[in-house]
């Protein structure tokens, strides 16, 4: 890790956005079809200090790739700002983005593809010389004596041995490939380097030795990273910062050591619950998975995204209801919502006899959509939803499950709070009950012994 300082960050990007479009064609325009857009980067928006390790985490297809990519405008941006050294990127023209790309670099998730099998190393090496017309004075040595004693010290740089400059990619093994892909990223000395997953691929004990060349490289070059990777076990051991990422957003940053000893989102501390751990006495642990699956980003949901999948979701003031009875009547909702509720199919599956009165039906709903027995009024109110669901009066039953469940996570979407570690959750914007912070406290203590 680096001993970065605070200032004038080398990176600064604000609310970023990279959309992409279907149905966008002339033909779909001709019949009418209306454009959607898949949000795969949606305001997204952070700072990387000269000389530290951002790291961008999250599930794949969460955005992160994507964020990194349309930062070096290796595809172009929807909407949002990105500055380089306090130039914004999205402005330059032709002769400042070719200064820009010799000063920010990449490497490839994939070592396998990412090099021309039809080059040897030395070429591939010193292709970004010869992009960039350089070295500008050879001196003596024409260019090309010049580049390829530039790629005989890289390799070495690198951990390879200069004489095989001369060799193919496929003879080098993947963590070796890996190797060359940074001395690639290298060739140009650059200040910024867009790692992109680069040890995703590699087996546990290449990855690291590639982490300790990572980092030796910064302590010697003075080189600013943005790490992205999913493994957050490599994320703890290299970066300086982190920053978390769902569904094409950031819901939490933090310096490293303090977002993974006290999360603040709970998407944060589901990750981290995920990680498998060596202690004795973390044998036997039982890790407690994420309900549902990641939505979908041509239709994310409303408010927060995290919300269909997070075990603290807010409820109305006026409910009492736990956390598991709470879900499952928003999952209830969320069905009807998007149209996956099928009486006759639930009867099917249940075996109802098709004279069997309306109770039954309602019965099987309530065992295949809720699975759990409420009290009291809840109780009511859902059991009349389903009546109206098996009466064909489906809208009635959304508006009324809506009127009493709505949480405020559906309703508004969360920004990053103004805090010592900023999250995006409207946990940090309620009024904390005394009784709960004194069951949180007992909880914390319990664990603590």
């Amino acid at each position: 890790m680096s001993d970065a300082t605070d200032g004038d960050p080398l990176v600064g990007v604000r609310d970023l956005q990279k959309y992409y479009y279907e149905q966008d064609t002339l033909v779909d325009r001709l019949l009418g079809r209306e454009r959607r857009a898949v949000k795969a980067v949606d305001g997204v928006s952070f700072d990387i200090q000269r000389g530290e390790t951002l790291g961008l985490v999250g599930e794949s297809g969460c955005g992160k790739s994507t964020t990194g990519e349309t930062l070096l405008r290796l595809r172009e941006a929807t909407g949002g700002r990105v500055e380089f050294d306090g130039r914004p990127v999205f402005g330059m023209d032709d002769g400042e983005l070719r200064e820009f790309r010799r000063r920010a670099q990449i490497v490839f998730q994939d070592p396998y593809s990412s090099l021309d099998p039809r080059m040897t190393v030395g070429d591939v090496v010193t292709e970004p010389l010869k992009v960039h017309d350089l070295p500008a004075d050879p001196g003596d040595a024409s260019k090309r004596q010049r580049r390829r004693e530039r790629a005989r010290e890289l390799l070495e740089r690198v951990g390879l041995s200069a004489g095989q400059v001369d060799r193919y990619p496929h003879e080098f093994s993947g963590g070796q490939r890996q190797r060359i892909g940074i001395a690639r990223a290298l060739a140009l000395e650059p200040e910024f380097v867009l790692l992109d997953e680069p040890v995703s691929a590699l087996d546990v004990s290449v990855q690291a030795q590639i982490l300790n060349l990572l980092e030796d490289l910064q302590a010697e070059l003075g080189l600013t990273y943005l790490f992205i990777a999913h493994d957050l076990s490599v994320v703890r051991h290299i970066c300086d910062r982190v920053a978390v990422m769902y569904l094409g957003e950031i819901v939490e940053t933090g310096p490293t050591d303090e977002l993974f000893e006290d999360p603040q989102h709970p998407y944060t501390r589901a990750l981290l619950e995920s990680v498998p751990r060596a202690k004795v006495a973390e044998h036997g642990r039982r890790v407690e998975a994420l309900s549902g699956d990641v939505p979908s980003p041509r239709d994310p949901p409303s408010g927060c995204r995290f919300r269909t999948r997070c075990p603290q979701v807010i409820p109305p003031g006026h409910l009492r209801l736990d956390q598991r009875e709470y879900r499952a009547v928003m999952d209830l909702r969320d069905r009807l919502e998007r149209g996956e509720v099928s009486v006759a199919g639930v009867r099917e599956t249940a075996g109802i006899d098709p004279d069997a009165g309306r109770g039954a039906t309602v019965d099987a709903l309530h065992d295949e959509l809720v699975g759990i027995d409420l009290s009291g009024e809840d109780a009511t109110v859902v059991e009349d939803a389903l009546g109206a669901v098996v009466d064909g009066r489906q809208d009635e039953a959304i508006e009324d499950l809506r009127e009493r469940y709505e949480s405020v996570c559906e309703t508004t979407s969360p920004v990053l709070q103004d805090r010592d570690r900023p999250a995006a959750c409207h946990l940090y914007e309620q009024p904390v009950d005394a009784s709960d912070a004194a069951s949180d406290g007992a909880t914390a203590d319990a664990e603590a012994d």
